[in-house]
This record gives structure tokens, C-alpha cells and sequence, in this order.
């Protein structure tokens, strides 16, 4: 009696080249002497027809196998070889072994890859492997090539599929140019190797996700030749900056105690403030230059003209002090301040320190002579 079936792989594709294996068992009392066994094709080619022409003896409650290789050189469909045993004394065993020849391949998708690429620029592919077929696969193996495109993972490896599942892998791609880049998926059905390609359209171009600095509020103060530069950057972009700089370029000269102000990261929708000090004689205008890295390093610079024509010119009237921004000698407030100024050879006197110095003076002088400087004494010694 035939006691097992089994079919390796289980299901072939066209071309295929498998292996179908009969077991038999003595389930009498004496020997059965066996002259041959064969598998008739039916639809399939078998290449060891001839291996099993003489077999023997097979012994009571004993077990034989028999395997023979086959080869699916027919349409897609389910085939029926049948595997015949000849007894010597008479007498014979036939049984039919379905045999499934589907050629579906295994899918690949992009499932995650931008539109665009930045020139020598690092970004990610992410594809997915599915097998819709009715058996596993197995050694599945994932190369990507193409001119112009450098990888981080030569190939990724994701073993074995089986029936109806999927696997991802990620692939960071760096691009000199527009090109093509091709994805060789190989992979064995049993002992067979097949290959599913996959060409992904590799752009060049500009992208917004990138890191993008923006400066805003700068005010500056002058003293002198001394320029004081302050304002606020903030990452414009979708992707962190990293290591960001402001300092100032030619005509200007930067100058401590802040020649560079480093911000440091900065995330999406983040920002700083920044002073920047320098000396910039003459000059009608400065740039003011922003550095930063993105993730794979790389250096970018983005630069803002300032204007000085409307720079406030700082004053020296005793040690350390300073006008309020926005005045020039007019009767004009700053930002959010009161603007006080003598028109003509007194336009440089600072007339509301001396207004306040008296305030004050006038204050102490009353108060000591009330007697508020003594009651407050006197409370401190109980």
C-alpha cells in the first residue's frame, strides 16, 4: 500500500525542477518481491524514469521509498503523474500524485520614497516583498545597482516567505544625478532561482523637507565704529539643523565679544536668539551669514543683507551709557521707549539720567529730613 505522498516544492512554476517521492508498506505477513517502479508523466516530464527498473524484496511490515525527479514543462494547472509498482508474482500497485504548476511571481512595491533627491544627498527607499503564491519561498535577497547611486547596504537579506506574507526593507540611496535605480529581488522555489526586477526613477531636485533658516527681528546698535547685530533664526524647514552658526561677512569684520554666536540644533519650527558683534566702517549695508549642517553633514550657508542707514548711533556721556535705539538727535521715541533730546550744541547731553539723578537726590533729602531714614533704623535694632 502507498503510506505518504510528498511533493517538493510544493508548488512548482513553469520550468520548474522538483522532486516527487512515493512510500510503500508491506502490511501482509511474507516478503513482496518487487520487479520495477515507475512514474508515468501526465502532463509533466520525469528525468529518472528509468532509476527504479529493478527494486527487490520488501519485507513484511517493512517500508520502501521511491523519488523521482520531475521537471514542469506544462501550462499553469494541477497534473496527475501516477506512480506504478510491478509485482514480480503478479499484480501491481497504481496511485495518482497531483502535482500544481503555478507561475506566479513574488510582488514588489515601493511602499516609502520621496519625489526628489538632493544631489549627493542621503534619503531612503523602503520597499515592500509579499508572496501571493500558494507555497513558501525561500533565500530571498534584495540587490540594488544602478549609475550614478551609492548604497549604504549592498543587499538586504530577508530569508524565507510564506504563503500570503510580506517584508519590508530599506534601502538609503545617494544620488549624483538623475538615473535609474534597479532592484534585482531573487529568490528559490526549492532548488530554483528566480528574480523579480524592480526600477525605481531616481529625480534630482530641490526639496522643502530640507532644513531652510529665516531671520527675523534684527536690531542693531552702533557705537562708533562698533556694530552690535541681534534677531532671532528659526528652522523654516521639515528636517533638523544641526551645528547653526550666525557671524558676519565682508565689508564687515567681526569683532568679540561675539565675532560667531553658535546656536547649535535647531528642529523643525525652532528658533534662537543670536548677537553678533563686528566693525564695519564705511559701509552702507553688511551680510549677515547663517551656517548649518544637515543629518549627512553636508554645509549650507544662507545670507541676509542688513541695512545700517538705519542703524541707532550710541553715544559715550559717562562711562557705559547708552542712547535708546531709534534716537537721533530728534525728538523720536525707540521701540517702546521715550525719546528726550536738547536741539543744538546740547543735542548730545543724556537729559532724562540727569532728570532722574535729581529725582533721586530730591528723594533721599526729604526723606532724611522726616525722619524716615531714623524710624527704619531704629526697626532693624529691635
Amino acid at each position: 500500500a502507498v503510506t505518504s505522498v510528498s511533493v517538493n516544492p510544493d508548488t512548482l512554476m513553469r520550468g520548474d525542477t522538483g522532486t516527487v517521492t512515493v512510500e510503500i508498506k508491506n502490511t501482509g505477513e511474507t516478503g513482496v518481491a518487487i520487479s520495477r517502479a515507475e512514474l508515468y508523466p501526465n502532463g509533466i516530464s520525469v528525468l529518472n524514469d528509468k532509476t527504479y527498473n529493478s527494486v527487490g524484496t520488501i519485507g513484511p511490515g517493512n517500508t520502501m521509498s521511491f523519488t523521482f525527479t520531475v521537471r514542469a514543462d506544462a501550462a499553469d494547472g494541477i497534473y496527475y503523474p501516477t506512480f506504478y509498482l510491478d509485482i514480480r508474482n503478479g499484480g501491481s500497485v497504481r496511485y495518482s500524485v497531483p502535482v500544481t504548476v503555478e507561475s506566479t511571481e513574488i510582488q514588489v512595491n515601493v511602499v516609502d520614497a520621496p519625489e526628489t533627491f538632493p544631489v549627493d544627498g542621503k534619503d531612503t527607499i523602503t520597499l515592500s516583498v509579499g508572496n501571493p503564491r500558494e507555497g513558501s519561498v525561500n533565500g530571498i535577497t534584495i540587490t540594488p545597482s544602478g549609475e550614478g547611486v551609492r548604497n549604504t547596504r549592498t543587499a538586504v537579506f530577508l530569508g524565507a516567505l510564506a504563503s500570503d506574507e510580506e517584508k519590508n526593507a530599506s534601502f538609503e540611496i545617494t544620488a549624483s544625478r538623475s538615473t535609474e535605480l534597479t532592484f534585482d529581488v531573487s529568490y528559490r522555489n526549492g532548488i530554483n532561482e528566480h528574480h523579480t526586477i524592480l526600477t525605481v526613477p531616481i529625480e534630482i531636485g530641490e526639496r522643502a523637507v530640507a532644513p531652510d533658516m529665516v531671520v527675523n527681528n534684527i536690531e542693531i546698535a552702533r557705537g562708533g565704529s562698533a556694530i552690535t547685530l541681534t534677531g532671532d533664526v528659526t528652522n523654516a524647514g521639515l528636517k533638523d539643523a544641526y551645528s547653526v552658526k550666525v557671524t558676519v561677512d565682508d565689508p564687515a569684520t567681526p569683532t568679540d565679544p561675539y565675532p560667531v554666536y553658535v546656536v547649535g540644533g535647531l528642529e523643525p519650527d525652532d528658533f534662537s536668539s543670536f548677537e553678533v558683534t563686528c566693525n564695519a566702517e564705511g559701509a552702507s549695508s553688511i551680510p549677515l551669514v547663517v551656517e548649518y549642517r544637515d543629518q549627512d553633514g553636508r554645509t549650507f550657508t544662507e545670507t541676509v543683507t542688513v541695512s545700517l542707514n538705519s542703524a541707532s548711533q550710541a553715544s559715550q556721556a559717562g562711562a557705559g551709557s547708552t542712547m535708546p535705539s531709534g534716537m537721533t538727535g530728534g525728538p523720536q521715541g525707540g521701540r517702546g521707549g521715550m525719546g528726550m533730546s536738547f536741539g543744538g550744541g546740547f543735542s548730545q547731553i543724556p537729559a532724562m539720567e540727569i532728570l532722574l539723578v535729581v529725582i533721586g537726590g530730591v528723594a533721599v533729602v526729604v526723606g532724611w529730613r522726616k525722619g524716615y531714614f531714623g524710624k527704619i533704623r531704629d526697626r532693624f535694632r529691635k
